[in-house]
């Protein structure tokens, strides 16, 4: 394995010989990171981990009071814990798997059992973030897809609540796109969702902001902290783009039919007895606004 490919690992221990035991057991193949508490673990953790050995008794607490609050969090809920004790009661080993413990290994250590559990969990978890990442993406664009709009909008609501920051949407619309399919066929058509996914990606361009296709030629730009005026403002710069990435496709000698989108903007800071859905209503309403005008790359409100 590559050092960008090995798996890192949190081994929660405070025994030096049972971390040097780990260390020469895995050390070759996994990153490890060490914490010596439980309050360690908590600063070491991480959402790129790839797993926790954990072990039951530690100077600060019990180790099954750490792997509880990991399994509640929704960030760590899939992250494979494997505790570890010198310990072969049937108590603890029932009580550590209720917990949502994905295996339990005892002390000292088998260096072929450990290594091949730790392979398998590790193996099974890059497996399943994959799956999961793929099903949050369109597979015509390689945007995220309506699923991941609802996940993230929800995350951000929440966030911008917490926060009393704004939270902005623009809803992006292709013009007449029935025409482009029925005039040059569904090939062509694809070629210009995906260019329209492309500029979406450059005009809504900044950390944080989320753009995604909901279906058939309807997409969606997300943007935490945007007030409504900076949601305008990104949404009349897609004009542009698109010029620019038509121009692209004619100098490659691609076939790309020309066309212009509409856009619907809203922007709001949540507050208490509001949902998101008012935030989507309000920017489909002015989406319609822009179609009704004719489209033309028309945004709405005009700011």
């Amino acid at each position: 394995m590559s050092n960008e490919e090995q798996p890192v690992v949190l081994v929660v221990e405070d025994n030096p010989t049972g971390i040097a035991s780990l260390v020469g057991i895995l050390g070759a193949a996994c990153e490890l990171v060490v914490a010596k508490t439980l309050a360690e673990a908590e600063r070491c953790l991480s959402p790129d981990m790839d797993l926790v050995l954990l072990d039951l008794y530690l100077p600060d607490g019990n180790g099954i009071e750490f792997l509880k609050r990991l399994k509640s969090d929704p960030l760590y809920q899939e992250l494979p814990v494997i505790c570890m004790s010198a310990s072969d009661q049937s108590s603890d080993i029932e009580e550590a798997f209720r917990e949502g413990a994905i295996d339990y290994v005892l002390k000292p250590f088998n260096k072929i059992i450990l290594s091949a559990k730790v392979s398998t969990f590790v193996d099974f978890k890059r497996k399943t973030n994959l799956l999961a990442a793929q099903a949050l993406r369109d597979t015509l664009t390689g945007i995220g897809n309506r699923r991941m709009f609802e996940q993230q909008l929800d995350l951000e609501w929440r966030r911008a609540l917490r926060q009393e920051l704004s939270l902005g949407l623009a809803l992006v619309d292709m013009d007449h796109f029935k025409s482009i399919n029925d005039q040059h066929g569904h090939a062509q058509g694809d070629v210009c969702l995906q260019l329209l996914a492309t500029s979406m990606e450059k005009a809504f361009g900044r950390a944080g902001d989320l753009v995604a296709r909901l279906g058939g030629d309807e997409f969606v730009a997300m943007l935490p902290g945007a007030t409504l005026n900076s949601t305008v403002r990104a949404a009349k710069r897609l004009k542009e783009v698109l010029a620019n990435e038509h121009e692209k496709c004619r100098r490659s000698g691609q076939d790309c039919p020309g066309f212009s989108v509409s856009v619907g903007c809203y922007a709001v800071v949540p507050h208490k007895g509001t949902n998101a859905s008012e935030l989507k209503e309000a920017a489909d309403q002015y989406l319609y606004e822009a179609k009704r005008e004719g489209g033309r790359s028309c945004v709405r409100p005009a700011i």
